[in-house]
């Protein structure tokens, strides 16, 4: 290696140990999650920093990746690669520090402050638990097809599918599911009707959706909608405006037009559905479907329906979502989730963008409606499961890992900064002892 190049790798990795030791120092200090991107930033204008080395090391060897994939499909490139839910720098030498990884990542930080007023939500604009919205509804589709494949109401598609029929849309980013088990997701971009519907229904393992964004960008597919769990709209808003502009950036600003968010409490691995046929007692191949409704409701290949305790079953849930803060997907155009009225979406309207695709959709006749009074289990629902979520603090970065909880002994983020080893030490009365 010529000296030049010796000088310019010391270099790199001298400004990646500062980044870091910046990053380590905020994070100790206990200041505002907003500023933790600082720690980053300041390399920006100095050539940039080994940003990949940096994500690698406080995200994904510490098991707090959520697998949202916005590092692989924002890189310009192509340095990672996507493996069992997590990013690999496969192709380390390509990096061209632009930092845009860690900047999309939303484990490293937050988003911006100033995104709701982006965002343009609709007026009047409530805040409750779970983030800004405009109004809520129970929704459902008119259509046959869609409701004899969705889980509850199919309100996502039928917007997608009026979106692709009206122009309004030339695809949308979905979870599909792998020929041979179709309880474990992948990713799809969706372009007809017929896709769309044979993406419909949920899968509670993980489902790299975004990943399709990749395709897209290839073959110029736009506008497009994003389906997706909350910490996937948070890669995705991250990827739209991030104060780094690049042309990945600018292409899904312009692109992206639509993002309807999944409510989530949790999703779980791959092997929980063998553990689930464990608990049940039944070949895991039979399983054909799962709905979460308090218990875990399962659905075999000959129709017959089964329950599970879903206590038993959260045991396998994903480690990286025991971090998150965000049920209702807060940051989605609407959010959706089948909670309250059976057989019906409830539905988030939340910005501009998401009023005007409902308000096409129910004036098309392809989706209904009725108010949330219907049926009020809904929103307390929607309080408890997200106040639930809020519980998870704090934000990930400052969370011991999951080997560092099973070494204290304590697995459960919820209660290890109010019971656990991270509680305040208590204080003894006068007195007392």
């Amino acid at each position: 290696m010529r000296e030049s190049q010796q000088t310019s790798r010391r270099l790199v990795d001298s400004r990646t140990a500062k980044v870091d030791e910046r990053y380590r120092r905020l994070l100790d200090d206990g200041a505002d999650p907003n500023e933790w991107a600082f720690a980053w930033r300041t390399e920006i204008n100095r050539g940039g920093f080994r940003a990949y080395d940096f994500l690698l090391e406080e995200v994904v060897d510490k098991g707090r990746c959520v697998g949202c994939a916005s590092c692989v499909t924002i890189c310009p490139a192509d340095v990672f690669d996507y493996v069992d839910e997590n990013p690999v720098d496969a192709r380390a030498d390509a990096c061209v520090y632009c930092v845009l990884c860690a900047e999309v990542c939303p484990v490293l930080r937050p988003v911006d402050r100033d995104l709701p007023d982006i965002l343009d939500f609709q007026e009047p604009s409530l805040s409750d638990s779970y983030g800004s919205y405009a109004y809520g509804v129970y929704a459902r589709s008119t259509d046959p097809d869609i409701l004899a494949r969705c889980q509850d109401g199919g309100m996502v598609s039928a917007l997608i599918i009026q979106g692709l029929e009206n122009g309004t849309l030339a695809g949308a980013i979905l979870g599909d599911v792998e020929p041979d088990n179709n309880q474990i997701g992948r990713h799809k971009l969706a372009r007809t009707k017929d896709e769309v519907i044979d993406c419909a229904a949920s899968r509670y393992t993980y489902s790299p959706n975004t990943l399709a964004l990749q395709q897209a960008m290839r073959e110029n597919v736009g506008p497009l909608a994003v389906v997706g769990v909350p910490c996937q709209v948070d890669g995705v808003r991250l990827q739209q405006h991030s104060s780094i502009r690049m042309e990945m950036n600018n292409w899904y600003r312009d692109n992206v037009t639509l993002v309807l968010g999944l409510f989530c409490s949790e999703s779980f691995t791959h092997e929980s559905i063998e553990k689930l046929g464990e608990i049940l007692e039944v070949d895991h191949k039979r399983i054909d479907n799962i709905n979460i409704k308090g218990k875990v409701v399962v659905r075999l290949d000959d129709g017959e329906i089964m329950h599970a305790s879903l206590k038993k079953y959260r045991d396998f849930a994903r480690p990286a979502c025991l971090y998150c803060l965000d049920y209702g997907a807060e940051y989605a155009d609407i959010g959706a989730g089948g909670i309250g009225l059976d057989g019906w979406t409830y539905t988030l309207i939340r910005t501009k963008r998401g009023h005007e695709a409902i308000e096409a959709a129910v004036a098309a006749g392809v989706v209904e409606t009725r108010p949330l009074d219907d049926e009020p289990r809904g929103e307390f629902l929607m309080k408890k499961l997200s106040a639930d979520k809020k519980k998870n603090r704090p934000l990930p970065a400052q969370m011991p890992t999951l080997a560092e909880r099973q070494a204290l002994g304590f697995l459960c983020p919820k209660t290890f900064y109010t019971k656990g080893p991270g509680a305040p030490a208590t204080v003894d009365e006068p007195g007392e002892g």
